[in-house]
């Protein structure tokens, strides 16, 4: 990788930001700026005490390094460096130092300078003026280059410049507002743990068991209980530090972006619930298509939506500003089934529970 361009700062990841904090009650726009629980109001010890938490396990050492590490990855997926645009603008900033009309370091002192011994190395006669001719060609040949790349660099700041404008209207497009999760929370699956677990388990080939979005980790607990390995990615902060202070592996972030870094067969089985029914359909389709290559042969798919039609009740913002929304169970059907799945029926067991339907799809072999 490129070295970093001096037109970026560092960013800090030392130590985690509270501005933008919120309080349990509330519903933050942020996903990863929230605590995982409401600080103390004084200097009290916030174990000793009367409060209604008495009785709740406190999570380990170990639990609260895994929320930390977890923490830490978030922080360093964000971070730019190593991003197309972080790369771009490092080969941009090295080609307009060389080639660009800026000179970083030239001034007119060095100009002179470098006159002066043009100067004083010249002779006279025939032979300076055949030496002149021979040396004059390439030194022209060199300024048309320099100039040439010149105009290319040029080119390419406002290709750049282009480029980041239409990125950023697409993103405006797909998330109006950030934290769409907190708009639309997933809700815990509840009774749907027992069936999808045993379908889960007796289908997968091996290997890790993905859960997104998690919440809470009840489903990744009931999994790890049965002796099978699981991950969950879940993008609400204050809810996945919950469940990683409760013992569970996981990570902060969004589902297609955990996917999108994982290798090709390398999981034994994911459950998709909560992301299915907030993010639009151009973007649930690469979803699909990141599940199908990163699912071992034979790994099942299961996804838990809500019925269609329970958009129409969200309540204000989300009802205005979140345009995914819970799709038919024929919808999901064709969408699996064209998204190169096999064997796609609703789940076994649980026809319809809590106004939500669950679908079940393989991995060809």
């Amino acid at each position: 990788m490129l070295p970093p361009p001096r037109c970026l700062p560092e960013p800090v990841v030392s130590s985690v930001s509270t501005r933008g904090s919120r309080s349990r009650e509330s519903s933050p726009v942020a996903s990863t700026a929230v605590p995982a629980a409401t600080p103390p109001s004084d200097d009290t010890d916030p174990v000793a005490g009367d409060g209604p938490d008495d009785g709740a396990a406190l999570p380990t050492e170990a639990d609260r390094a895994r929320a930390a590490q977890a923490l830490h990855e978030a922080f360093a997926r964000l971070a730019p460096q190593g991003s197309d645009a972080w790369n771009f603008l490092a080969a941009f900033t090295h080609l307009g130092d060389r080639y660009g009309p800026y000179h970083p370091g030239a001034s007119a002192l060095s100009d002179a300078v470098e006159a002066e011994r043009r100067a004083a190395g010249r002779r006279s006669g025939r032979l300076r003026r055949r030496r002149n001719r021979a040396e004059r060609q390439p030194e022209t040949e060199t300024s048309e280059l320099e100039e040439a790349m010149g105009h290319v660099v040029e080119a390419f700041r406002f290709l750049s410049a282009r480029v980041a404008t239409l990125e950023g209207r697409l993103a405006s497009e797909d998330r109006p507002v950030e934290g769409a999760a907190w708009l639309v929370p997933a809700r815990e699956l509840g009774p749907w743990v027992g069936p999808v677990v045993a379908h889960v388990l007796a289908r997968t080939p091996g290997g890790e068991i993905v859960h997104a979005d998690c919440g809470e980790g009840g489903l990744l607990r009931a999994i790890t209980e049965r002796g099978a390995t699981a991950h969950g990615v879940e993008p609400r902060g204050a809810v996945a530090l919950r469940a990683l202070e409760g013992g569970c592996s996981l990570t902060i972030g969004e589902a297609s972006e955990y996917l999108a870094g994982r290798s090709a067969g390398s999981l034994g089985g994911i459950v998709l619930s909560g992301v299915v029914d907030r993010v639009p359909l151009h973007a649930l389709l690469p979803l699909l298509a990141q599940c199908r290559r990163t699912l071992a042969h034979g790994a099942p798919l299961v996804v838990v939506s809500e019925l269609a039609g329970a958009a129409d009740t969200r309540e204000p913002p989300a009802l205005d500003l979140i345009g995914g929304r819970p799709l038919h169970a024929s919808t999901w059907e064709l969408l699996l089934e064209r998204s190169g799945f096999a064997e796609v029926a609703p789940l076994d067991g649980a026809a319809v529970q809590d106004h939500r339907v669950a679908l079940t799809a393989v991995t060809p072999s």
